[in-house]
């Protein structure tokens, strides 16, 4: 597998086990060269996967939508 796409909030969540659990997610990601496709956030659950991808010098690709009203 190269590429992998998570989507996930953008809030801390309930728990600080959620956001604990998408760092070694993150980290696991890039220990394994495998690209993050993630929702853009850089807070909350979804930046902490992304961040924690990029700290161990791994890929991320952020998609952002563009809403016209």
């Amino acid at each position: 597998m190269k590429k992998i796409a998570i989507f996930c909030g953008s809030s801390n969540g309930a728990s600080s086990v959620y956001i604990e659990n998408a760092k070694k997610i993150g980290k696991e990601l890039a220990r394994r060269n495998i690209t993050l496709v993630y929702g853009g956030a850089s807070v909350g659950v979804m930046g902490a996967v992304a961040n924690s991808v990029l700290e161990e010098n791994g890929q991320v690709i952020g998609v952002i939508n563009k809403w016209k009203y």
